[in-house]
């Protein structure tokens, strides 16, 4: 199994139970480990490195990412999805049928869903002007305020002295340190995953059910585009983990996690 460029693709799997796929987001799927022992309990879990992990970005595309996705579900047999982030995107829009692939279930997290201009660009767009200028620092704190409304920006605000101090100390949390690294990438999914930008209703006819789980700590942006869908879905149901931020899927937090494990199980969230 390879990817678009040709590059082979590594699937590391854990876990009993029936097959669940995980569509990691900004961060690698190395950075997971956490997370896939805590499903392990319930699901075989099979993680792999999405189309531009590990590289520039340059020529990404999302529809690369959908095909890969569908490859592992061929290879695995899986017939759950969990993503996060744009890894949400890519799990909606293989499941809304862009994949011939059967999927019985689909959770998503945070999924960076463009609708009607749900997703705020001011943040990524400086985010690349700094990135291009040499200053990694204020890339990563305006990434930060885009994917994470951290406590620390609500103390800075968007004062750029403030926010360069602030980048540096994000650099040294485990966060900054592995999402650094992979900044240009990152910049480039999310722009790529822009561009399906439209009405909520393009998912009407969403074929399974699907959980749109996001954090109370997370930006507003993901709880808002994940309501409007649901109201547009009949197959799908918006609903927030209570204290919990864009990183806790990664830190396997219970109140993130639980109520994933129990949607994917097939059991009633209510």
């Amino acid at each position: 199994m390879r990817r678009a460029d040709g590059s082979p693709v590594d699937v590391v799997t854990s876990g009993a139970g029936p097959g669940l796929v995980l569509v990691h987001g900004a961060r690698s799927s190395g950075d997971y480990v956490r997370l896939a022992d805590r499903l392990g309990a319930r699901f075989t879990v099979h993680r792999y490195d999405r189309e531009a992990a590990g590289r520039g970005g340059e020529r990404y595309a999302v529809a690369d990412d959908v095909a890969l996705l569908g490859a592992v579900l061929t290879r695995t047999g899986a017939r759950l999805v969990l993503g996060h982030g744009l890894g949400g995107l890519v799990a909606l829009l293989a499941t809304a049928g862009l994949l011939e692939r059967s999927i019985d279930r689909v959770a998503v997290y945070d999924a960076v869903l463009p609708i009607d201009g749900s997703v705020p660009e001011e943040a990524l767009e400086q985010a690349a002007r700094a990135l291009a200028t040499n200053s990694p620092d204020l890339a990563l704190a305006h990434l930060d305020r885009h994917l994470r409304t951290s406590s620390l920006q609500t103390v800075a605000g968007r004062f750029e002295r403030v926010q360069r101090l602030l980048g540096g100390v994000l650099a040294r949390t485990e966060w900054g340190r592995s999402t650094a690294a992979r900044l240009p990438q990152v910049l480039a999914e999310t722009r790529a995953g822009l561009q399906f930008d439209g009405p909520a209703d393009v998912y009407a006819g969403l074929p399974v059910r699907a959980l749109l789980l996001t954090g109370e700590r997370s930006p507003a942006h993901f709880g808002a585009a994940a309501l409007a869908m649901a109201e547009a879905v009949p197959t799908a149901t918006a609903l927030v983990a209570g204290g919990c931020g864009h990183d806790s899927l990664l830190r396997a937090a219970r109140r993130c996690v639980g109520p994933i494990e129990t949607f994917l199980g097939g059991e009633t969230l209510f």
